[in-house]
């Protein structure tokens, strides 16, 4: 029904009143300021009754005329149509673009090279007199996505009755639905039972084809690529058809090495391709509309997209800049609204936004297109960002926590709540050329994703970035001569070292989280043989109070203290307390049974025993934060451990600090301490948790009347700031 005629080749191109010379449409040139290319062409054969001209992009404004005629205006990136019927002849056309590239408002940007130029396709599309201008495809899945119920609206400029059908890539036809058509729309529905769900892991496409018809006969057709998935929002994580999904991906540039934004299929494909080899799921394409190719292709490949209108540190309270992104937004989105790996819009980059475009910015994008959701990416403060993202219509935070070390990124995960965090930038040069600064930065990343919902949670990290590229005003270290070197790739996609680092490091993030392994350091006498039988604890207290005598110590471990070993009050802050990892069996020779979160004495523990014995084991013996050799004086007393016997009689020991009792944590400031009491002989343990997190657990013997049946033991704190712990307690029988 429709039939094309393409107008890329040679053309003739003139710089100001310069000389014409020949050029090869479409193309990308370093800015000139006024050129103007022009095309002389013959119609092609046809039967259709119109004929539209197609621009797919050009740089940075743009002027159509026609045999004379003025067929309008192009903004930079976005595609245009105009209707050239009946001012085309058989023979003997003349089309001319006039183009600016230096000097519009909302043109050239800094932060990349830029080129102009037509830098993509120009066809002239012929068709009949009823046609249909657009859809919108919305497949709703229900709550256990069994099943969609498939809405179609269908805008066209005449006809009767819409038909649509869905084919699966067997190509049988599984939906199908028939409309008629009022005010130039229809409206359509069918069901899918069983659809297959598109993800990345699993990018499943259908396709649409739709059909209007007047009198009975077919009046025009188009077919679209489309799938069914459902990305959103909870609480503070995206979730991807039901499931908890983070988004892992890079930035990328429409720019190759010296070719600027024109680039062939097979580039393009080998691009999204090389990125999809690298562990992503997610690009970010910046910070413009990419070639309608690219989208196709993150389709058929398997990965989610967000495009934005081509802000970068631009001044959107200036009335043209901010007219002119919204136009290229709301044209971007109603080229791509359909494609089924469009994952979010996102606004801007990097500008100092106003509350009246973030909310112009979602209005634009929710009128056009309801379904997928905005944000905006963004290096503004946190403070401006919780008070106006969620206030203006925002889905999610975004920030670009650039710094020498990975706090940042903890910093903005702790403090940007409520909604899900995307990282639409991180790295950088920091990250360039250093291994070992890049693989802590991405097992930060790798810790925030799988952060408890109650902690510093991130929702998606988007590298930067993919591919190097030409930039001259910015200077060392991130440029050199003339090329940003922050990429993972060269300008050409030829591999740096660093893409070995992305790919390997964050392979873990694809297996499960690692099950953490005790390693345990026997440092002193070891257990004597014996028959050990554990003691429960579970008895000894209960579980809510258990839990907030552990919540107030960790308050007060959070207070200042002093690094006993600096000539200068340095202080420093314990944030978390020694969890010990419960499936522990045994320490050394010593069977144990452990609580992951300990027992915290704060006035008096009975921990039941009932049976004769030869000893207690204490497994603790430690004491947060106070306790030898960073806080408290030597011998002083620490814990009362009384024996009560079934006959009535006690005994008691007090253990002291230093003798007995030392400091739970294991790493401190700077270094590793070694906290073992000077003059005991009991045995101790260092717990490793992981290579960032030491705590030590000391064994005490309490010895026992031999023969007497131990009715329990009565733990009491004996000494002011201390917090003894207890992990567990072992007989020996």
């Amino acid at each position: 029904m429709r039939a094309r005629q393409t107008l890329n080749g040679e053309w003739s191109r003139r710089i100001g009143e310069g000389a014409w010379q020949p050029v090869q449409v479409p193309f990308s040139a370093l800015p000139v300021g006024e050129s103007t290319c022009a095309l002389d062409f013959d119609e092609k054969p046809h039967t259709g009754s119109r004929a539209f001209l197609v621009f797919e992009g050009i740089t940075y404004a743009g002027k159509a005329v026609l045999n004379g005629c003025v067929l309008g205006e192009m903004l930079p990136y976005a595609e245009y149509r105009f209707e050239i019927t009946g001012l085309l002849r058989p023979q003997k056309n003349r089309l001319e673009v006039q183009l600016s590239d230096i000097a519009p408002a909302f043109g050239p940007s800094e932060g990349w090279e830029n080129y102009g130029g037509i830098i993509r396709s120009v066809y002239i599309e012929y068709t009949n007199d009823i046609i249909i201008q657009n859809f919108l495809w919305d497949a709703r899945l229900n709550e256990s996505f069994s099943a969609a119920e498939c809405v179609l609206t269908v805008e066209t400029d005449g006809g009767e009755t819409v038909c649509a059908a869905l084919r699966d890539e067997a190509g049988g036809t599984i939906g199908f639905a028939k409309a008629p058509v009022t005010d130039g729309a229809a409206a359509l529905c069918f069901g899918v039972d069983a659809p297959a769900l598109w993800s990345p892991e699993n990018p499943v496409l259908y396709t649409l084809d739709i059909a209007v018809y007047t009198g009975g006969s077919l009046a025009d057709s188009v077919s679209s690529r489309v799938g069914f998935k459902k990305l959103e929002c909870r609480g503070r994580r995206f979730y991807l058809n039901g499931q908890p999904y983070f988004l892992l991906g890079v930035n990328r540039h429409d720019l190759w090495g010296e070719q600027g934004h024109t680039m062939t299929v097979e580039q393009m494909r080998r691009d999204l391709q090389a990125i999809k080899a690298a562990g992503c799921n997610f690009v970010r394409l910046v910070h413009y509309p990419h070639h309608k190719r690219i989208v196709e292709l993150a389709d058929e490949i398997g990965l989610l997209i967000s495009e934005e209108p081509g802000l970068w540190w631009s001044d959107v309270s200036d009335p043209e800049i901010s007219a002119g992104a919204l136009e290229v937004m709301r044209r971007t989105v109603l080229r791509d609204r359909n494609n089924i790996s469009v994952a979010f819009w996102l606004a801007f980059n990097e500008c100092i936004f106003t509350p009246e475009f973030l909310r112009d910015s979602a209005r634009v994008c929710r009128e056009n297109d309801p379904l997928h959701m905005v944000s905006g990416a963004n290096c503004m403060s946190i403070e401006m960002t919780k008070e106006q993202f969620p206030a203006c219509g925002f889905d999610f935070y975004t920030m670009h926590p650039y710094a020498p070390t990975p706090q940042n990124m903890r910093d903005c995960a702790a403090q940007l709540t409520g909604l899900p965090l995307l990282f639409t930038e991180w790295g950088g040069w920091f990250c360039h050329d250093n291994p070992a600064l890049f693989r802590q930065f991405i097992n930060t990343v790798i810790e925030l994703a799988r952060a408890p919902e109650d902690g510093p949670v991130l929702a998606g990290a988007v590298y930067w970035d993919w591919a190097e590229m030409f930039e001259f005003d910015r200077g060392a270290p991130a440029c050199y001569d003339g090329i940003l070197t922050e990429g993972l790739v060269t300008p050409w996609r030829e591999p740096t070292p660093d893409l070995e680092v992305f790919t390997s490091a964050f392979a873990a993030l694809r297996s499960p989280a690692p099950v953490p392994q005790l390693r345990c350091e026997v440092c002193g006498v070891s257990v004597p043989a014996g028959e050990y039988r554990p003691i429960p604890l579970d008895g000894a207290c209960p579980a809510q109070e258990r839990t907030a005598a552990w919540q107030r110590m960790i308050e007060d471990s959070r207070r200042p203290i002093p690094r006993y070993y600096y000539k200068f009050k340095a202080e420093r802050k314990m944030t978390a307390g020694p969890c010990a990892d419960a499936s522990l069996a045994a320490i050394g020779g010593l069977p144990v049974a452990l609580q992951a979160q300990p027992l915290v004495v704060e006035d008096a523990l009975c921990i039941p025993v009932n049976a004769a014995v030869r000893a207690l084991w204490l497994v603790g013996a430690v004491s947060m934060p106070k306790g030898w050799p960073i806080g408290g004086a030597w011998g002083e007393p620490v814990l009362e451990c009384t024996l009560e016997y079934a006959d009535g009689s006690a005994e008691t020991l007090v253990l002291q600090n230093g003798r007995d009792i030392t400091t739970a944590a294991a790493l401190y400031g700077p270094s590793r301490i070694d906290p073992r009491a000077a003059q005991s002989p009991r045995t101790l343990y260092l717990i490793h948790h992981s290579d960032w997190e030491r705590y030590v657990v000391n064994l005490h013997a309490l010895s026992a009347n031999a023969g007497r049946v131990l009715h329990r033991l009565v733990l009491r704190c004996a000494g002011e700031g201390y917090h003894p712990l207890v992990y567990g307690v072992t007989a020996q029988l």
